[in-house]
C-alpha cells in the first residue's frame, strides 16, 4: 500500500458507489463483430423483401388497371348456326299478256282454251317430265299424245296435271291465243329453256283468262287429265 493520501476528496460511501457501477459495466459483454455484420445482413434482407413486395403489389395494380378483371380461360359452348332458307322461286303467267315469267325472262304461250280453263289462280310446281303421253278424250276432240318438257302440279282433287309443256312446230300459230285443252303451251323452242328455268316447289301464279260459263269436263278437256309418273 501507498502512504500517499487519496488525490480526491470522495467520501468511503461515494467511492464505494463508483466502483460497483464500474463493475456492472464491465459484466455487460461488448456484441461482437460476427453479430454485428449478421445483424446488419438480416436487417438488409427484409427491408429488400419489403421492398420487392410494395413493387409487386403496385405492378399489379397497374396491370388491373390498364387490363380490369382478369377473363375467364373455362371454354365457351359451341354454337350452332342455323342456315337461311332459300328462297322460293316465283313465276308469273298472264294468260291475257300470253306470257310466261321465270328469273327475269318473258317466254311467249298459248293459253286454255275458255272451256277448258286450268282452274287454279296459285299452284306449286310438283313434278317435271322430259315427256308426258296424254290418252284422246271422250269426245275425239284435240291432239293426243307426247308433250314434252311438261312441267306439272298437284290439284285441289290430289291429280297430277299439266301445267306447261312445250308446243310443237305445228302449233306455232297457236302461241299468242287460247287454244290450248286445259294448260299453257310454250313456244316452240322455248320449252327447254323454261323446263329449266322453272325448279320443283316453285309458286305459280296464274293471272287473267279462264272465263267460262260451262268448262267442259277433265275427260274432254286432254292437258287437264291426270299425269301419273310421267307417263
Amino acid at each position: 500500500m501507498s502512504d500517499r493520501p487519496p488525490t480526491s476528496g470522495l467520501s468511503e460511501a461515494e467511492l464505494s458507489d463508483r466502483l460497483r457501477s464500474l463493475a456492472a459495466r464491465s459484466a455487460t459483454p461488448a456484441p461482437a463483430a460476427g453479430a454485428l455484420v449478421r445483424g446488419r445482413a438480416v436487417r438488409r434482407r427484409r427491408a429488400r423483401r419489403a421492398l420487392l413486395t410494395t413493387a409487386g403489389l403496385a405492378g399489379a395494380a397497374a396491370v388491373f388497371l390498364a387490363f380490369g378483371t382478369p377473363r375467364s380461360t373455362a371454354p365457351r359452348p359451341a354454337t350452332t348456326s342455323v342456315p337461311t332458307p332459300a328462297p322460293v322461286q316465283q313465276v308469273l303467267i298472264d294468260l291475257d299478256a300470253h306470257t310466261l315469267t321465270v328469273q327475269g325472262r318473258s317466254f311467249a304461250i298459248s293459253a286454255p282454251e275458255p272451256h277448258c280453263p286450268i282452274g287454279e289462280r296459285a299452284v306449286t310446281v310438283t313434278a317435271k317430265y322430259p315427256v308426258v303421253n296424254l290418252a284422246p278424250n271422250d269426245i275425239g276432240v284435240g291432239r293426243a299424245g307426247p308433250r314434252n318438257w311438261a312441267v306439272t302440279f298437284t290439284d285441289r282433287a290430289n291429280q297430277q296435271r299439266l301445267l306447261l309443256f312445250e308446243l310443237t312446230p305445228a302449233d306455232l300459230p297457236d302461241v299468242g291465243e287460247d287454244h290450248i285443252l286445259g294448260a299453257v303451251g310454250v313456244a316452240p323452242a322455248s320449252g327447254r329453256a323454261v323446263y329449266d328455268a322453272v325448279q320443283v316447289g316453285a309458286q305459280v301464279r296464274i293471272a287473267g283468262g279462264q272465263q267460262s260459263e260451262k268448262p267442259l269436263s277433265n275427260a274432254a278437256c286432254i292437258d287437264r287429265q291426270p299425269v301419273k309418273g310421267g307417263s
